[in-house]
């Protein structure tokens, strides 16, 4: 099951919808831009605050007499570090070849459409140009018939020429420790996901796979336990040898049917079969002590105990 992540996941549901707007002659769109700025400071300035701004078909255009000679581009992205470890950047490219761009970003909005528009978003990167004297705006984009940027703006944007001159860390997305261990910095704990609408019994078959297993440690935040999905983050874990998971496999199987108990755990383990196959076993360390087995024909809940919960913490 996966975990969370500071990570951010795309739309990938593309539906067919009639654009409500009757057809009509495409026009020059917004007003040109006023939001004119003196000198450009950085991609991690200017891009600081974390509130969305107006879409790129929102902004006003790119006035008739500004001449674009440079273009700033601001993107995110997950880089590995030399110890193992990721971080979330914010890269700042800057690119001098800006005609193709200049003539697309002139274009105007494309007559609407009354037919039906693929209602799938066409996103285009955080983009500022910059004239001669220093000066910058960030331009809108004319939109298509749908109402979407316009391919042709979005084509120039991925066909420029750029060079990264700053490279802003903004957070760290996995440790150098879990990317050791093969972990994930972040996990849900689906023990308390399961049974956070009440007891279940699942009376199917407790049966955690014999092969090797890693074992990641989780410690739940205050904030996430009693949550319907009970967010942790990472303690520690590593690969166990044979016997560890022999050992710990066996004082898992005589488990009896879970007890009704409503503590909430603040740390859980995570057994995953190293090949990352499905299997995964997931012991509450602490508040009611459970166990849930995640098998191929549904999950499985047993009463741990706080000497199994011990065993495991010693594991590593």
């Amino acid at each position: 099951m996966p975990g969370r992540s500071a990570a951010i996941a795309a739309l990938a549901l593309i539906l067919l919808a009639g654009c409500a707007r009757p057809t009509e002659a495409g026009g020059p769109g917004p007003a040109a831009s006023t939001d004119l700025h003196d000198a450009w400071t950085s991609c991690a300035k200017e891009l600081a605050d974390p509130r969305p701004g107006p879409q790129p078909v929102e902004l006003p255009r790119l006035p008739g007499d500004f001449a674009p000679v440079e273009v700033v581009v601001c993107a995110w992205e997950i880089q590995t570090r030399a110890d193992g470890g990721q971080d979330q950047v914010m890269l700042e490219r800057r690119g001098s070849k800006v005609d193709a761009l200049t003539a697309a970003l002139r274009l105007p909005d494309a007559p609407h459409t009354d037919g039906a528009c693929d209602m799938m978003l066409r996103g285009v990167a955080w983009f500022a140009v910059l004239d001669a004297a220093g000066r910058w705006l960030r331009p809108g984009i004319a939109a298509d018939a749908c109402g979407q940027v316009r391919i042709e703006v979005q084509d120039a944007v991925n066909r420029l020429e750029l060079r990264t001159v700053a490279t802003t860390v903004l957070g760290e997305v996995k440790s150098a420790a879990a990317a050791r261990s093969g972990c994930q910095q972040e996990w849900s704990d689906m023990v308390g996901a399961v049974t956070a609408s009440g007891p279940t019994p699942m009376e199917r078959p407790f049966e955690p796979p014999g092969r090797d297993m890693r074992l990641c440690l989780y410690t739940v935040p205050p904030s996430e336990q009693g949550s319907t999905k009970p967010g942790g983050r990472f303690e520690k874990g590593d690969t166990l040898s044979t016997q560890a998971w022999t050992d710990l496999r066996a004082a898992m199987l005589p488990a009896g049917p879970a007890q009704p108990c409503a503590a909430h755990a603040s740390r859980f383990a995570l057994f995953q079969p190293v090949d990352n196959l499905s299997g995964e076993v997931y012991v509450e360390l602490d508040g009611c002590h459970r166990m849930l087995w995640s098998g191929p024909s549904g999950d499985a809940l047993r009463q741990g105990t706080a000497a199994l919960a011990e065993q495991i913490s010693k594991a590593l």
